[in-house]
């Protein structure tokens, strides 16, 4: 993926204590999150940036705000859904003798916000994505959306590996619903 916005810092580089502020349309491209997931960004996404010199150093600042689509993981239909994720970072020129821990090194006039940008979306995304909290997903015999259709599937299939457990839950004290028998 090629760079998806850079700053240009010369007007503040001999102004120290000076802030810039920016603010923009990105087209950002599909991409492919953790799990192999396809992320499907909808264009334009706006960024708002606030970039300041403190001494040869840049903090970069700001917000970035817009609309993704992504699979259910329960149903595999497509939700669309809003994002605003804050962005945040320090950049030091390379060869500093005292970089920052959490900083990121520069060269040049020019500031490549891409690897920002990328992790702050990534780190937004929820760990499970559904299209609504009750979603009932795919039937795991004929694999039709439970959500907009209904099927006449034997669901209770019985997995005889888990044989030796039920048996276990039987002799325990467990009956079949797995209450006590007393």
């Amino acid at each position: 993926m090629g760079s998806l916005f850079k700053v240009n810092i010369s007007p503040l580089q001999d102004a120290p204590g000076e802030t810039m502020e920016i603010q923009t349309k990105l087209s950002i491209p599909n991409f492919t999150g953790e799990g192999n997931r396809l992320i499907e960004m909808i264009n334009p996404w706006l960024l708002e940036l606030q970039v300041t010199n403190l001494n040869r150093r840049f903090q970069v600042s700001g917000n970035l705000t817009g609309n993704y689509e992504l699979a259910c993981d329960r149903c595999l239909e497509k939700v669309r859904m809003p994002m605003e994720t804050e962005l945040f970072a320090l950049f030091y020129p390379e060869g500093d003798r005292n970089p920052p821990e959490e900083g990121v090194a520069f060269t040049g006039d020019e500031l490549d916000l891409t690897p920002l940008l990328l992790e702050a979306i990534t780190l937004k995304l929820p760990m499970k994505n559904l299209c609504a909290e009750d979603c009932k997903g795919l039937c795991p015999v004929c694999g039709i959306n439970l959500n907009t259709q209904t099927c006449t599937c034997e669901r209770e299939a019985f997995d005889p590996r888990l044989a030796a457990l039920l048996n276990w839950k039987e002799q325990e004290g467990g009956g079949r619903s797995g209450q006590s028998k007393d």
